[in-house]
């Protein structure tokens, strides 16, 4: 109302802590984003939240279009530019959430958007409902690894530790881009989406089987470059309270970016379709805004 600045507004009923026994996800989520402090760049700024007229009330700073629509306008298939741009920011993004003693839990693309504006360049990792603390605040280690957890984050890119129902760490996190990038990498399904089972359980069992087979690690070895074998090889052997080499992980795609003479400038597919070789789904007279962006629902399995 005093700066006619547009933000976003999530809202969640107060009802549902009664109906589910479980505390609504935007009572707790303004915890995260004061534990994640004032990161520099690439995170949504927190502007109110609170109760408001039966309801728990989340504002921030409103961003543009997420990664799963930028993906669906770009005829799923990014170039192996905007891939290898892509994840040295959505690796910064995790490697800062971690340094805070975080984990996401939830990595999905639907979870990174790109800014307005001036930030237009920018990746943003938003939604934190289902973050947790991996170390512990008062004496500052690693929490022990046990089983029997529930299951979190979204089934398609969950680790292989979610699925089996174990704590998870911050090779789960790394786990779950991998599988993101995979996707926009290669451009189709990956081999576990579009499966038949005869439940839904049976299938989230046979997804978390594919995901642990000889089948996938051919299917990296068979389709992927060799940044993300690297980066494949590279997590499969964290053990369980080790942390990533970040940097080791962000150089595999600068590597590649200057081996092939390309720009590191985030000019991105859908910024500058020259390099998709079927073009985006966006007419050339149209701009990417969020009015022509729908949300993308994946189906939970």
């Amino acid at each position: 109302m005093l700066t006619g600045d547009e933000v976003a507004i999530k809202m969640e009923p107060l009802h549902v802590e009664h109906e589910t026994n479980h505390p609504p996800t935007l009572a707790y989520e303004p915890v995260i984003y004061k534990l994640l402090g004032k990161p520099s760049v690439g995170f949504p700024s927190l502007l109110w939240a609170g109760k408001d007229h039966g309801n728990y009330v989340l504002i921030l700073e409103r961003l543009g279009p997420n990664l799963a629509s930028l993906f669906k306008f770009c005829r799923r298939k990014f170039s192996p530019r905007t891939v290898c741009m892509l994840a040295q920011q959505m690796l910064a993004r995790i490697e800062y959430v971690h340094s805070r003693g975080l984990l996401v839990v939830d990595v999905k693309p639907q979870n990174f958007a790109v800014g307005m504006g001036d930030n237009a360049h920018v990746v943003y990792l938003f939604d934190f409902g289902h973050s947790k603390l991996y170390l512990d605040p008062a004496t500052g280690k690693h929490h022990p690894y046990v089983k029997n957890r529930s299951a979190t984050g979204t089934a398609v890119y969950a680790s292989i530790a979610a699925h089996r129902h174990y704590e998870l760490c911050r090779r789960d996190d790394i786990e779950a881009l991998f599988y993101v990038l995979v996707e926009f990498y290669c451009g189709d399904r990956l081999p576990w989406q579009g499966i038949y089972a005869p439940s839904y359980e049976a299938k989230l069992e046979r997804t978390r089987d594919m995901k642990a087979g000889p089948a996938f690690r051919d299917f990296v070895a068979a389709h992927c470059p060799p940044e993300l074998q690297a980066y494949y090889s590279h997590y499969t052997n964290l053990v369980f309270t080790q942390e990533p080499d970040y940097a080791y992980l962000k150089g595999l795609f600068v590597k590649r970016v200057k081996a092939e003479g390309w720009d590191n400038d985030a000019k991105f597919d859908w910024i500058d379709p020259s390099l998709l070789e079927k073009g985006t789904l966006i007419p050339e007279e149209y701009v990417v805004a969020p009015r022509f962006v729908d949300e993308v629902e994946l189906d939970p399995s």
